[in-house]
């Protein structure tokens, strides 16, 4: 008998098989990249004067231990305390307190034409008095902010120069999770520092970040720290496809996750800026929230997906349109909404005055909404307005109801019960059960009756002057 013997390392291959082709090959070598396009990433650096502090303020204030220290330095090896010593040996006079010198913070950007455009993050330049970027042969140039843009994070500079390199700018729209990516920039002061990594996923939203809500940021694990704000993120053909501009951490230095404004989302702020020197950035007006899998169950989803509508803005678009608190908005000019954050990013590149076809779920059936948005005002209210809306007792749910005002409020919540299970409080108002105004205790005594025993209901309460919904169970999961 003839026994075959074959390494682990290698791969058997049947007659009627071919060996698999590889998707990797090797690793990249980005010098050239660098090479190229080196003189086209700038340092930035921002002047940023201290508040004046009043002569009162200056005379009270106590020694600190450093004061202290420092002190006991010149006593040792000069022979006075922080004194001005005197020519002729006697007692010097104590000197007068300096004054405190502007902070200066330094960050990164790109050169966006030949004659002086540079981009960057808009918080690297946040609260400067002056502006001046450095070029790689070591020039520096005071620099005049053009715009700024404080949603998108992004500041356009100008500088008084000429036959600069401009980067070659990319399509951040073709960027794919996987691939390559190279980042140049000052991450604490080292000028023109080269990092690798890949794109990690698209169109994320920052959490705690409510001012970028509009930016569909590329994730990365390109290695990016403080001072590398603003520097371009290139793909593996020299283009620029993202703004590096944040990173996720809990130490402050970089923990494998960074986050880049995608290219093209800047360049319509940079025409904005250009042209009108502000953006302005499409209004719809609702309030929303991100649908789970209780609550996709109790809408008739098939899956948790959409921006789930539970008020509007008073006065706002969406508040004068067919929309609806209960209405589940799918999509919005084609664009998919699978999750709530999409539809700020969706909305916020519309301009204002534009028309917006979104695709509605509202009681189990999809039909069309068109929208004229208005435009987003620079202190969007963030209440929203009530739904055009003796006690009660609900066994099944653990709830006592009151009637206040043609509104129903909860008295009381049975602990443990599946009211206070789904995450209902005293003192919340239920605005409509499955969809059903509750404007009276008649009105949810009927609701509540007609409750589904087998599957989740939709409540939408009031909470402060915030509206959301819950998933009420009969009996919770």
């Amino acid at each position: 008998m003839l026994a075959l013997l074959v390494p682990l390392t290698g791969l058997v291959v049947g007659c009627n098989e071919q060996a698999p082709t590889a998707q990797v090959r090797g690793l990249p070598d980005f010098s050239a990249l660098v090479a190229a396009n080196n003189d086209s990433v700038v340092n930035v650096r921002a002047i940023v004067p201290l508040p004046a502090m009043s002569d009162d303020a200056q005379s009270d204030k106590a020694p600190s231990k450093d004061d202290k220290n420092l002190d006991e330095f010149f006593r040792q090896f000069f022979g006075f305390n922080g004194q001005t010593p005197p020519a002729d040996g006697g007692s010097g006079q104590t000197a007068p307190p300096a004054p405190p010198k502007p902070e200066s913070s330094s960050g990164s950007g790109f050169v966006l034409s030949s004659d002086g455009y540079i981009l960057t993050n808009e918080h690297v330049v946040d609260g400067a008095s002056e502006v001046f970027v450095r070029l790689l042969d070591g020039r520096e140039f005071r620099a005049k902010v053009r715009g700024i843009d404080v949603p998108g994070d992004i500041a356009l500079l100008k500088i008084d120069a000429k036959g600069l390199r401009p980067v070659k700018l990319g399509n951040s729209d073709l960027v794919k999770p996987g691939q390559w990516a190279v980042a140049i920039g000052s991450p604490f002061g080292f000028d023109h520092s080269v990092t690798a990594g890949v794109i990690s996923a698209k169109g994320r939203s920052l959490p705690d970040e409510a001012d970028q809500r509009y930016v569909p940021f590329l994730q990365t694990d390109v290695a990016i720290n403080p001072g590398s704000s603003g520097g371009p993120l290139f793909n593996v053909n020299g283009a620029v496809v993202g703004i590096n501009s944040q990173i996720f951490t809990e130490s402050g230095g970089y923990n494998g996750l960074s986050f880049a404004i995608p290219i093209n989302y800047a360049m319509q702020v940079v025409d904005q800026l250009k042209r009108f020197g502000k953006v302005e950035r499409g209004f719809l007006g609702v309030q929303i929230q991100s649908v789970d899998r209780a609550m996709a169950s109790a809408l008739g989803l098939d899956r948790p997906t959409g921006a789930l509508i539970t008020g509007f803005i008073a006065a706002s678009p969406a508040e004068k349109s067919d929309l609806q608190p209960g209405d589940v908005i799918l999509s919005a000019n084609g664009e998919p909404i699978t999750e709530s954050s999409d539809l700020p990013q969706v909305i916020g590149v519309l301009p204002p005055d534009s028309d917006v076809k979104l695709r509605v779920l509202t009681q189990g059936k999809q039909h069309t909404v068109v929208v004229r948005l208005g435009t987003l005002p620079t202190d969007a209210p963030a209440q929203v307005q009530s739904m055009k809306s003796h006690d009660l007792i609900i066994n099944d749910y653990g709830l006592l109801l009151t009637e206040e005002a043609h509104q129903i409020r909860i008295k009381a919540v049975a602990p443990n019960g599946p009211a206070a299970k789904a995450g209902l409080s005293a003192q919340d108002i239920l605005l409509t059960f499955n969809q059903r105004p509750l404007d009276s205790l008649a009105a949810a005594e009927a609701a509540f009756n007609a409750a589904r025993k087998d599957a989740p209901n939709a409540v939408l309460i009031r909470r402060g002057d915030q509206q959301h919904f819950l998933a009420l169970s009969a009996q919770p999961d």
